[in-house]
């Protein structure tokens, strides 16, 4: 009888689980993206170690595609490649000019990582997905009207070099071109990490947007644009009858991600060299998954409709950043609580349902996520108490535990 209760349990957490080997590669943009990934987390390149010649050959693999889609060097380094210390190999970095205004124009970024640890250790959501879509945006989006852009593949964010000053986007902030001038020319950088994982079936086509809440502008655009829909007409000829996919892209405080039991604030990506900066900045995942940081992280497991879908919405997301004129700000302790609450709200609430819970969930978590999900119904954002704003933070990494299948969540 404890057997089949133990199936019955294990087939009812499998109904909310992605099998990505299903997930159609259907447009000639998913498939452009999966031939990035395939490339950058194939085995000739050894898993892009920093100061390794598979980490050489993506950079010279990254040089070729931003000369291919028309991008420029900047004048200052003389080429795409921004030499690192340390032997670790090279930041990669090409611009669109500004349409409407030149030598004055203030700068926007969109970057991404694309080293990973080495070995067998592929990386392809971690973060060649990231990349692929660094690349592909790049090649769609025209010049703006009042803003440079600038797309950046940072060296270097893995261990051992994550928060040190050896890292690819502080080396960068530490000895910013001199084509920018000053970090306070920088409107706002959006940093890309872990875009293509596939886990929980709620999520699929689902994105997490953090850091904007500190910056009112930003915020305020990224929640204009936040849900859209890409039509089936714009699928292939052969797939007309499959039905419109819809993007969404979920607000969650930093505070609710930074924030570990016992250790305190910690940075997971490259935007935080330019928090420190005191550059605004937008932070997107699709979050972690239980291949993070395992061999099998392979271009088979990823989900490349959705990173396609990511493009366009980037598309949209961009020109709308273009037309603000006025610098942003970056206020690092400000808060959009009712955002935050309406995002775990929707997460609790579906994980801790049995024919839609996160694979893997344990009796005793599954009853936390039950209470969490009750209490997150009678909370009022406005009279919120410091701790329910724990509370919150232990929610937000007993999902992000459960979803990357790490041991013990039931503890948080």
């Amino acid at each position: 009888m404890f057997l089949l209760c133990v199936a019955v349990a294990q087939a009812s957490s499998m109904t909310a689980a992605v099998d990505p080997h299903t997930l159609p590669v259907s447009t000639d943009l998913a498939r452009r993206l999966q031939a990035h990934v395939r490339f950058l987390a194939g085995a000739d390149l050894h898993g892009r170690k920093p100061g390794t010649e598979g980490n050489r050959r993506a950079a010279d693999w990254l040089a070729a595609r931003f000369r291919e889609i028309g991008l420029e060097p900047l004048p200052s380094l003389g080429g795409y490649r921004q030499t690192l210390s340390g032997n670790l190999g090279d930041n990669l970095i090409g611009m669109r000019r500004a349409s409407g205004r030149t030598e004055s124009a203030p700068w926007i970024l969109l970057a991404a990582h694309f080293d990973h640890l080495g070995g067998n250790y592929l990386g392809a959501d971690d973060n060649a997905s990231a990349v692929a879509i660094l690349i592909e945006t790049a090649r769609a989006l025209p010049p703006l009207a009042r803003h440079h852009v600038l797309f950046v593949a940072f060296n270097a964010e893995e261990p051992p070099y994550i928060r040190t000053p050896l890292m690819g986007s502080q080396q960068f902030v530490d000895r910013l071109p001199k084509d920018i001038v000053d970090p306070s020319r920088i409107q706002a950088v959006l940093v890309m990490d872990l875009m293509g994982g596939v886990h929980w079936r709620p999520l699929q086509d689902r994105l997490f947007a953090a850091g904007a809440e500190a910056s009112p502008g930003l915020y305020r655009r990224l929640k204009e644009s936040r849900a859209f829909e890409v039509r089936s007409s714009k699928l292939e000829p052969r797939t007309p009858n499959l039905e419109p996919r819809t993007l969404t892209v979920l607000p969650l405080g930093m505070h609710l991600i930074e924030e570990l039991p016992l250790i305190g604030h910690v940075s997971f990506s490259d935007y935080d060299a330019f928090r420190t900066a005191g550059v605004p900045f937008l932070f997107l995942s699709a979050g972690r998954t239980p291949r993070y940081h395992q061999p099998s992280d392979l271009p088979d497991t990823l989900h490349y409709e959705r990173m396609a879908e990511t493009v366009t919405w980037l598309q949209r997301l961009l020109p709308a950043v273009d037309e603000d004129k006025e610098p942003y700000r970056l206020e690092t302790n400000r808060v959009e609580l009712a955002d935050d609450v309406a995002t775990l709200r929707l997460l609790a609430t579906q994980a801790a349902r049995e024919d839609s819970e996160i694979p893997g969930t344990s009796f005793l978590s599954r009853s936390k996520l039950r209470a969490d999900a009750q209490w997150l119904e009678r909370l009022e954002p406005a009279m919120a108490t410091a701790d329910d704003i724990s509370r919150l933070q232990r929610l937000s990494l007993r999902i992000q535990c459960l979803l990357a299948d790490f041991p013990a969540c039931f503890f948080l």
